[in-house]
């Protein structure tokens, strides 16, 4: 596949998701009886990568994943999508990625997450020629810190814009020295800017990068960039059903429309009313389609 500056790269995690209906969050030690199970490829990477194509980015994804049918699964998904696999590996060290997700009655989730194959990806894997095709590179927590700094760094050498989605965010900070734009939730912003950042404070200017992105979930999202004022893109008002996967919605939503040259206000509007669809849907990825199609007939 011949790719052009304005095409995307993902580094990221990919997982075999197991979905379960639950009535409520367990408390320790309680047993609880979940009302349906599915089986989904899935991975922050992953669901990045589907969002990105669908709304119409040419991608690449770089990652890992296991000889076995999650990565197999996962190989088809992606390629029937348009996403350029080629530089996926697939190991016999490792199984593939799993996250298994808990979604309650009113939509709401959370996320444990085995990084399996993941952990493989390894900064000695990739070179400045890798990123050479792209104009952007988006990247996840889900993967080793240490090649998160180095992917930024070659990528930057390559002449592209490095866009890094802190989540999941863990004890350590990730390498900002490279990174053009970060993106995180609310928690994920106080996080990394300290207890001292209040929400209107300038986050890209505490962190010491040029851009950055906070979403708020039915709020919306805040568009920060260092010297100039926060703009706000509201979200669309929607029934919300399941909020799994709308964080990754909006980054590939975001990233294809700053591949396709539009301004970081527009991308972030975009994102923001693209992924509100995907919130009426069960599911992560396999609700982009349908959710997607929403969002452009709107």
């Amino acid at each position: 596949m011949t790719f052009t500056r304005s095409a995307l790269a993902v580094v990221g995690s990919i997982n075999q998701d197991v979905v379960l209906s639950v009535a409520d969050f367990p408390l320790p030690g309680q047993t609880l009886l979940a009302g349906g199970a599915v089986r989904a490829t899935g991975g922050k990477g992953a669901n990045q990568a589907l969002a990105a194509s669908m709304a119409g980015a040419r991608v690449g994804m770089f990652g890992c994943v296991g000889e076995d049918s999650g990565g197999e699964d996962a190989l088809a998904l992606l390629t029937s999508y348009g996403v350029n696999a080629e530089g996926i590996v697939r190991t016999p060290q490792a199984s593939t990625g799993s996250a298994y997700v808990c979604v309650r009655g009113d939509g709401e989730n959370f996320i444990v997450v085995e990084a399996g194959a993941n952990a493989l990806i390894r900064p000695d894997r990739f070179s400045v020629e890798d990123f050479a095709p792209y104009g952007w590179v988006l990247m996840n927590l889900e993967i080793p810190l240490e090649t998160v700094g180095r992917v930024a760094e070659l990528a930057q050498q390559a002449g592209c814009r490095v866009a890094l989605n802190a989540s999941p965010l863990g004890g350590a900070v990730p390498p900002l020295e490279h990174v053009d734009l970060i993106l995180a939730n609310e928690g994920e912003a106080a996080q990394l800017a300290g207890s001292e950042w209040g929400e209107d404070a300038g986050l890209a200017e505490t962190l010491g990068v040029p851009t950055a992105v906070i979403t708020r979930g039915a709020r919306g999202a805040t568009l920060d960039a260092a010297g100039t004022p926060q703009l706000h893109a509201s979200a669309e008002a929607v029934a919300v059903r399941d909020t799994t996967g709308c964080g990754d919605a909006f980054a590939g939503v975001l990233l294809s429309r700053l591949c396709a040259g539009h301004s970081a206000q527009q991308s972030v509007q975009e994102a923001a009313r693209w992924a509100a669809y995907v919130a009426e849907h069960e599911g992560a990825a396999a609700s982009y389609p349908l959710a997607f199609q929403l969002a452009r007939k709107a």
